[in-house]
């Protein structure tokens, strides 16, 4: 029923405002674009689909080859403008059992002059990696210390303003239920470019979290090793506790048709079986064909074509995390071609290690995924 009244909505979103607006327009990787005096909208969304193939202890039970496909993400968005200062956004993410989630659902009051005011469903503002868009981030799959750490989208509010030399955000957010109250989350980020120019950026960045847990539960201390399909994951468990503090640090420099990134975490789950959490990355890139990433408030975006041949992309990344006594280490190398601004595809070879109650594991892994914006 769900799936019905989302379809109705959005073709008569497309359909009506056309008949009457004073302008419209579509373009590939940024959907479609309907205004009528000092209101618009957008729709749009993603299609992505992955095959993986991993070989040992350290993606799969029992030392054993597996391959699987998935639709990795299927996203149907529309955007509303009224006027300068309100705006709001509804996006729904199909799974393959066919349920529906609605992982944004927010309005924004942009008439402060210090501050933009979100309130509703929206992704918290903490860690380069995370904030990036899965639709322009390198990698296929962001690294086991980024989704340890950070809470994706949550219901909650913020205060967020920038710049392209500088942006900050605060936002207080809902975890679930801790017996007759709110398990809440706070986070922060704060941004600044020293250097900023169409041919050189360079970024500093750092974030806090600190979360009142939910059911006493630190339920994203396990994690795949950056192999979304993959059954092996590094962690012993939920770790037990009422609260968990964490901080991040950034860093990023891109010049010409070379960017670099990295991030460090650092954690600590506290009133309970006490744990820390430690992870980092680092990860290089080079586009062959010689356009630049684009960097823009904080965040980079994909790379976009110059020529009708498309653009193609080389990068390897190291990352590393460590929750309490287990550790686990991921080499990624990996090739991207950008046929135009709706169309990726995406091929990661992984090398995965990793230390679990003193047993090493490990193992190696492929991903393709193919990528439409639109």
């Amino acid at each position: 029923m769900k799936l019905k009244l989302l379809a109705v909505a959005v073709a008569a979103a497309i359909t009506t405002p056309a008949a009457f607006a004073e302008n419209s327009s579509v373009k590939a990787g940024k959907g479609i674009t309907v205004k009528t005096g000092d209101t618009s909208l957008n729709i749009g969304g993603r299609l992505m689909f992955d095959f993986d193939y991993f070989d040992g202890d350290a993606f799969a039970s029992g030392d054993t080859s597996g391959s699987d496909s998935e639709i990795r993400r299927a996203r149907l968005f529309a955007k509303g403008k009224v006027g300068k200062n309100w705006e709001a956004k509804l996006r729904a993410d199909f799974k393959e059992d066919g349920s529906t989630k609605f992982d944004e659902a927010y309005l924004k009051y942009k008439g402060w002059d210090f501050a933009d005011l979100t309130i509703g469903t929206h992704k918290a503002n903490f860690g380069l990696e995370q904030v990036t868009s899965s639709k322009d981030i390198t990698a296929i799959e962001r690294t086991m210390a980024t989704n340890a750490f950070t809470i994706g989208n949550k219901k909650g509010i913020a205060l967020s303003k920038g710049t392209n030399d500088y942006t900050w955000g605060l936002g207080v957010y809902d975890l679930g239920d801790e017996g007759n109250h709110i398990a809440t989350a706070v986070t922060g980020r704060l941004t600044f470019s020293p250097v900023n120019t169409k041919e050189e950026v360079f970024h500093l960045g750092a974030g806090f979290t600190k979360q009142r847990l939910a059911n006493d539960e630190f339920k994203n201390a396990d994690q795949r090793l950056e192999i979304h399909l993959a059954d092996e994951k590094v962690g012993s468990g939920t770790i037990v506790g009422q609260s968990f503090s964490g901080y991040n640090l950034e860093v990023a420099y891109a010049a010409g048709p070379f960017h670099a990134q990295g991030e460090y975490y650092d954690g600590e789950v506290d009133g309970g079986n006490d744990t820390d959490l430690t992870g980092y990355y680092a990860q290089v890139g080079y586009i062959i064909t010689g356009e630049s990433r684009p960097y823009s408030k904080g965040k980079f975006k994909r790379v976009k074509p110059k020529g009708k041949d498309g653009a193609w992309e080389v990068f390897g990344r190291w990352s590393s995390y460590e929750p309490g006594t287990d550790e686990a280490e991921a080499l990624t190398l990996g090739l991207n071609y950008y046929a135009n601004n709706a169309i990726r595809v995406g091929l990661n070879y992984v090398m995965g290690d990793l230390t679990e109650g003193g047993v090493n594991k490990d193992g190696n892994a492929f991903a393709v995924r193919v990528q439409y914006v639109f």
